[in-house]
């Protein structure tokens, strides 16, 4: 299955409310969104975000962050791996607009003519040639600077890399895998079931049953390819499972950091994959 191209819903959404507790520092050379756990609280480990194509500053991802900080005890890392570059958080509702068939014409050409002017951009700055090793050569001097362990959550763009960082091809300076576990929500641009197969790293996928990414062939493909891994390298399951998919009723892609929270089943949706990375984070990166 080949990896699909960038849909609708990979640059829709809604904006999220909310103060990042944050603050931003350079961690590595790159511009980071920095948000520790509740004062008083020693950090377990490290978790490293790689965003969707709204890149670093979106507040939904900064405020995703200030959750994973409070609720597990963790430093977060929200790196800007895009070299400055973020796709403007009104187009969210603008690819919205375009898409939407309730729309008159007249309505659409003005927000549709933003969207053209944004989206190769995207495409040529979030490019895997020049992002890729901008990821990893962070991951492996973090690894390289820490006693901590180290996760690793990505969303839709992210996802790939947090799948390609699971499989442990490269390693730090210092012999180390490069992470200790990873979480995605609905990953993009995956190659099935071969990016899955090379995983070795413990590795906790939510997508949506009517994700366009992934569709139910992929959702398929993948619990499949878990559950013979799970067999070959979690027998005993002490820690529960180390390669889990989980497929979230009703929900599509980019639910787990634009869904609606007005909506209450997409806001329930969003708090299923928030819960789940918790537990698989709490399980495989600091485990009790």
């Amino acid at each position: 299955m080949a990896a699909s191209m960038p849909c609708k819903d990979c640059a829709s959404g809604v904006l999220h409310e909310g103060t990042p507790a944050g603050r931003e520092e350079t961690i590595h050379a790159l511009k980071t969104y920095v948000t520790d756990p509740p004062s008083g609280v020693a950090a377990k480990a490290i978790v490293v975000i790689i965003p969707d194509v709204f890149g670093w500053s979106l507040n939904n991802s900064r405020v995703l962050a200030d959750k994973y900080a409070e609720r597990g005890g963790y430093t977060v890392y929200l790196p800007d791996f895009m070299d400055g570059f973020v796709l403007e958080p009104r187009l969210l509702s603008t690819i919205h607009t375009v898409t939407d068939a309730q729309t008159p014409i007249l309505h659409k050409i003005f927000p549709g003519l933003r969207a053209m002017t944004h989206m190769p951009f995207a495409l040529y700055h979030c490019r895997a040639s020049v992002c890729k090793p901008r990821i990893f050569s962070f991951f492996s001097s973090l690894r390289s600077s820490t006693p901590l362990p180290v996760g690793a959550a990505g969303f839709c763009w992210g996802g790939k890399y947090v799948t390609l960082l699971c499989q442990d091809i490269e390693k730090s300076s210092s012999g180390k895998s490069l992470l200790d576990c990873g979480f995605t929500a609905h990953p993009s641009q995956l190659v099935l079931p071969a990016d899955m197969e090379a995983v070795k790293m413990p590795l906790s996928i939510s997508n949506g049953s009517k994700d366009y990414q992934l569709k139910s062939e992929g959702n398929e493909m993948i619990k499949q390819v878990f559950a013979r891994k799970e067999v070959e390298l979690n027998a005993d399951e002490i820690r529960g499972k180390m390669f889990e998919m989980t497929i979230v009723e009703g929900a599509r892609h980019g639910f787990a950091i634009r869904g609606d929270p007005g909506d209450e089943d997409e806001k329930r949706r969003g708090q299923m994959a928030e819960d789940q990375a918790v537990d698989f984070f709490g399980r495989w990166l600091v485990p009790k």
